[in-house]
């Protein structure tokens, strides 16, 4: 998929753009740093193979779905300082319609609001764009800075499950538009 079909945002400090296959080594160099991949899935550094396999598949998800994650570079460095988007997770039983708000950023991108800059252009970008009744957020009960960002975006939580098809215990934010009433729950 060409980069140019992926809507470019920007914000005051941030671009979110499409990825290319020049973004592989730096999104290696993120995805390397194992606090980074704490609370992922794998929890652990990935290999080059599986940075470029995990690139491959979010360019794939902008084709099949219409939205997914974007690059997310500093304006000032020019530098890529994580991603940031929208998922839609095939295994997340509540809510087979689902659309998840997530990132991950380099740790020196951590402390300076990046994920919350971005984070408001993507939930402005679902309900506007997309026209979404609800987006989600998904996280490690323990990743308690993404569980920030979620509040700062607008999202309550909405509970906490084990997500057996990927073995991993979470909890889940959500919120709708401003001025359609109160977040959606899990049914």
């Amino acid at each position: 998929m060409a980069a140019a079909a992926v809507p470019r945002i920007e914000t005051d400090r941030l671009v979110l753009r499409g990825w290319g296959a020049a973004d592989v080594d730096a999104y290696a160099r993120i995805c390397a740093d194992a606090e980074v991949m704490r609370y992922m899935l794998p929890s652990r550094p990935l290999t080059q193979a599986e940075v470029a396999y995990d690139a491959l598949r979010l360019r794939e998800h902008w084709l099949r779905h219409g939205f997914g994650h974007w690059v997310v570079e500093e304006k000032e460095s020019g530098d890529m300082v994580g991603r940031s988007g929208i998922k839609r997770h095939d295994d997340w039983t509540l809510d087979p319609e689902n659309t998840e708000v997530g990132w991950l950023y380099a740790r020196r991108a951590w402390g300076k609001g990046y994920a919350t800059e971005a984070g408001r252009a993507i939930v402005r970008f679902c309900f506007e764009q997309l026209d979404r009744p609800e987006v989600i957020s998904i996280a490690h009960p323990d990743n308690l800075a993404s569980r920030r960002v979620m509040e700062k975006l607008g999202l309550s939580l909405a509970g906490s499950r084990r997500w057996e098809e990927r073995g991993m215990d979470v909890v889940w934010y959500s919120g709708g538009p401003p001025g359609r009433g109160a977040p959606l729950r899990p049914r």
